[in-house]
């Protein structure tokens, strides 16, 4: 007997039914290579932390090989595993903005919703490349900060006297969950920060190692 959890992308919340709709077409679809850039990253954390189960079936928790799509992945595990590799599904599915579902409960879990904001008032929610670049053009000395939110992480901006910014340069941070994981760097182009703020949205890892970071004490 196996404990089942699937993840996939969604553009926007689901119902419960929904979900379970969702899950009994999965199980029922030819399976496919993953394509959508989220479900990749989730993919692959995943598995360096659990390979397939063709990599070491007597110490995996899989009872069966990974279903994948083009966005989607759908697990089978074992039941003395089910807590422990369900914790960290259910980590994984929320930190790469992606619904997590157990058919066994019925239970989804929805990822927490993308906010873009600025010290002008606009609040823009799940904004797209387009949206950000251009709430990102709007920086001034008066509209001087844009923070872009997921759940408890975020990534934002400054510039000016107001955010520390040397002269000619943007106050970028970002902040991993909680205030020690908080970290800040300097940039001259607002294409970098930019480049920051479209990663995070996507859930693309390589901004991250674009800039020297420091970190930040409170």
């Amino acid at each position: 007997m196996s404990f089942d959890l699937a993840v996939w992308f969604a553009p926007a919340a689901v119902s419960a039914a929904e979900a379970k709709d969702r899950y009994t077409r999965l199980t029922n679809e030819d399976e496919g290579a993953v394509e959508h850039p989220q479900v990749a990253a989730f993919y692959r954390e995943l598995t360096a932390r659990h390979p397939e189960l063709v990599d070491d079936p007597e110490k995996s928790p899989w009872t069966a090989g990974l279903g994948l799509s083009a966005d989607a992945v759908v697990m089978t595990i074992a039941w003395s595993r089910a807590e422990a590799v369900a914790r960290l599904v259910f980590d994984l599915a929320r930190r790469h903005g992606l619904v997590a579902f157990d058919p066994q409960k019925g239970d989804v879990h929805n990822p927490a919703a993308l906010a873009l904001s600025s010290c002008d008032g606009a609040r823009v929610e799940n904004p797209d490349p387009a949206a950000l670049r251009a709430a990102l053009q709007r920086l001034s000395a008066r509209n001087w900060h844009a923070v872009l939110e997921r759940g408890d992480a975020y990534v934002q901006v400054g510039q000016g006297e107001y955010a520390g910014a040397p002269e000619g340069h943007y106050a970028l941070e970002h902040r991993d969950g909680s205030p020690d994981r908080h970290y800040r760097t300097d940039v001259p182009s607002l294409d970098d920060v930019a480049t920051a703020f479209i990663g995070f949205a996507t859930h693309d890892p390589d901004w991250r190692t674009r800039f020297e970071w420091r970190k930040l004490d409170f």
